[in-house]
Formats: C-alpha cells, sequence, structure tokens
C-alpha cells in the first residue's frame, strides 16, 4: 500500500530525501549535487522547514527490543542468516545488526510499497540504502528488494539461525510468513505487532500454539 500525498507533500518529501542525498555526499567529502537541482544551495536547504518524519515510528520497544536482541544472541549458536521480512527504515535491522555475531549476515527483505511517512518506494528505498550504507558494504547485510512471496518461493539459501516477521499484519499474510518460516527450518521464529490492534496476527499465531514467550508486542514462536 502506498500512502496518498498532496501534490505540496510530495514536493517537500523529495526536498527531504534530496537534502539527505547531499548531506550523504558532504560526509564523504564529495560536492553537493542533488540540491543544486532545486534552484538553491546546500546552505539555503538546512534552513528549509522539513517535512515531519519521525523514522523510529513503527519499530519495536524498548522492552521488545530486549527480547529480540536476547534472540540474536541466541541465534548465533546456529548456522545461517537471520531473515527480516519487513525493513521499513531500516532500524531494527541496524540494531539488530550491533548484537548478531560478526558471522550472521542479516537478509533485509522488503519491497518498500509502504511507509508511514508518505515516502515513494524509491525514496523510501534510497533512505534504507543511507541508513544501512555502512553495512552493506562491509558484508553484514543484504538488502532484498522484492516482494516477500517472491523471496520465499525462490530462497535457497541455508536454514535462517532466525526469521523476524514485520511485514503486513493481516490473518492471511502473517499465517503465510510463519508457514514459510516453519517450512524452511529456521531455528528461531518471532514476529512484531502481536496485540489488539492486529487480531489476525494474535489469530494466525494461535494457531501455531501462541508464543512461547511475549515482551509487548514481540512474540516468539
Amino acid at each position: 500500500m502506498i500512502v496518498e500525498k498532496t501534490n505540496a507533500r510530495k514536493g517537500g518529501t523529495q526536498d527531504f530525501v534530496r537534502f539527505v542525498r547531499d548531506g550523504y555526499r558532504v560526509m564523504r567529502g564529495k560536492e553537493i549535487k542533488y540540491t543544486k537541482s532545486m534552484g538553491r544551495g546546500m546552505d539555503a536547504v538546512v534552513h528549509q522547514p522539513r517535512p515531519e518524519a519521525n523514522f523510529s515510528e513503527f519499530s519495536v520497544w524498548d522492552k521488545e527490543w530486549e527480547l529480540l536482541a536476547e534472540l540474536v544472541r541466541e541465534s548465533a549458536q546456529h548456522d545461517g542468516p537471520i531473515v527480516e521480512i519487513g525493513v521499513l527504515a531500516g532500524r531494527t535491522t541496524q540494531r539488530i545488526a550491533t548484537v548478531k555475531s560478526p558471522e550472521q549476515k542479516i537478509l533485509a527483505v522488503d519491497n518498500f510499497c509502504w511507509n508511514g511517512w508518505g515516502l515513494t518506494p524509491d525514496e523510501q528505498f534510497s533512505l534504507v540504502q543511507l541508513s544501512l550504507g555502512y553495512l552493506v558494504e562491509t558484508g553484514h547485510v543484504e538488502i532484498c528488494r522484492i516482494d516477500k512471496d517472491e523471496f520465499f518461493r525462490t530462497y535457497d539459501g541455508p536454514t535462517p539461525s532466525l526469521v523476524f516477521l514485520d511485514a503486513m499484519h493481516d490473518y492471511k499474510e502473517t499465517r503465510k510468513d510463519i508457514v514459510w518460516a516453519k517450512e524452511v527450518g529456521a531455528k528461531i521464529v518471532c514476529g512484531h505487532d502481536y496485540c489488539d490492534d492486529f487480531p489476525g496476527v494474535i489469530k494466525a499465531v494461535k494457531e501455531f500454539g501462541g508464543p512461547t514467550r511475549l515482551a509487548e508486542r514481540l512474540y516468539v514462536l
């Protein structure tokens, strides 16, 4: 689902993404490029009002992260990658990378068709490329820009040490995600948004025996 936005909102979002891109270029010692095309320099952009965007939104809460970090550490005893289904802005991916073992790789799977900030799929993907850039370049993360169903159908890699499910939250899609994780033999299966706001998640998880551990909205099967 792509959130609709007005032309004004779209223009502001595009300005913000250009600003982020040029900020990244400046940090790497390169000349500005994207904000020049807007007819104003970097200094002018810095003082322009930015669209309100909290990129920590929709991420895991502190208590949830404590459990997820524990699961990631447990997964280090198994071979195989960590598979994250649903990346959004990459915040949780970054946090997982801080506690995983150096040998583990994170496969961050998302088609970037939805976000809560009015970004287009390409803008969202660009943001994630920036936020995960170092982890990608050093081989700790692989961003898989692909529909999750296609990823499930084509995956032929090692058995995942951990699968974290945080994509679509209706019953049908949640159940489909859990079925894949179970069929592929994932050693640890966990997910997000087990709460009254998403009854489909609760229903699907209960069909597989319910949570063995639960921290607020984060469940473990």
